[in-house]
C-alpha cells in the first residue's frame, strides 16, 4: 500500500474513533450516593388527666378561712371558692414546635339551682392568668421549654358567692364539674 493511502486510512479510522463511531460521543461518568440521613419528626399529645385535689375557703370581702382540703364529705356554703390545680400531662417534641393548651369550661353539671348559683373559671394555665368568659375557650401558648417536666398547671376556680339565696332546692344537692383540654399546634413564628 501506499504510503498516502495508509496516512489516509489512518486519518479517516482516527476520526472515526475521535467521533465515537456511528454519531455518537464517547465521555465519562462517575456516580456516587450520599449517606443514608435519618428524619425523624416530633409529637404533640396530652396524657391522660387525672383530678386534682380541691381546696375550700370561705371568703365573704376581706374576711377569709382558712384554706382546707376537699374531700367526699366537705359541704359548700354561700361564700365558699374551690380552687384546684390539674397538672395536664403534655408531650411537645419538637425544634420549631408551638402550641396552644386550651381549656373549654369548665362546665357544671346537675342540680339546676345549685349549679345556676356557682361561677366557675379557668384562673390560670401555666401560671398565666387567663380572662374565660362563658364558654369562651382560655389558651396559652407552649413551647418545649415551657412545659415544667412533661405537666403543665391549669388552676380552675368555682364560686359560690355570698348573698347567693341558698333555696331549699340548692340545699344538699350535687352538682358535677368537667373541663375539656385541646392542644393545637400553632405556627412557630406567632
Amino acid at each position: 500500500m501506499k504510503k498516502t493511502t495508509t496516512v489516509a486510512l489512518t486519518a479517516a479510522l482516527g476520526a472515526t474513533l475521535l467521533l465515537g463511531g456511528a454519531g455518537t460521543l464517547a465521555f465519562w461518568t462517575d456516580t456516587k450516593t450520599s449517606a443514608t440521613q435519618t428524619i425523624n419528626s416530633g409529637n404533640l399529645s396530652l396524657g391522660a388527666l387525672e383530678s386534682g385535689n380541691w381546696k375550700i375557703q370561705n371568703v365573704v370581702g376581706d374576711k377569709k378561712s382558712q384554706l382546707v382540703d376537699l374531700n367526699s364529705n366537705t359541704r359548700i356554703v354561700p361564700g365558699d371558692v374551690l380552687t384546684q390545680t390539674v397538672q395536664v400531662p403534655v408531650t411537645l417534641v419538637g425544634e420549631n414546635l408551638k402550641a396552644n393548651l386550651t381549656v373549654a369550661g369548665p362546665q357544671l353539671v346537675g342540680d339546676n339551682n345549685l349549679k345556676n348559683a356557682l361561677s366557675a373559671t379557668v384562673v390560670s394555665i401555666n401560671g398565666q392568668a387567663v380572662n374565660a368568659n362563658g364558654s369562651t375557650p382560655a389558651a396559652v401558648a407552649l413551647t418545649p421549654t415551657s412545659v415544667n417536666n412533661g405537666k403543665v398547671p391549669v388552676v380552675i376556680s368555682v364560686t359560690f358567692p355570698f348573698g347567693t339565696a341558698a333555696t331549699a332546692i340548692e340545699q344538699m344537692q350535687s352538682t358535677s364539674i368537667t373541663s375539656s383540654y385541646t392542644l393545637t399546634q400553632v405556627p412557630a413564628g406567632s
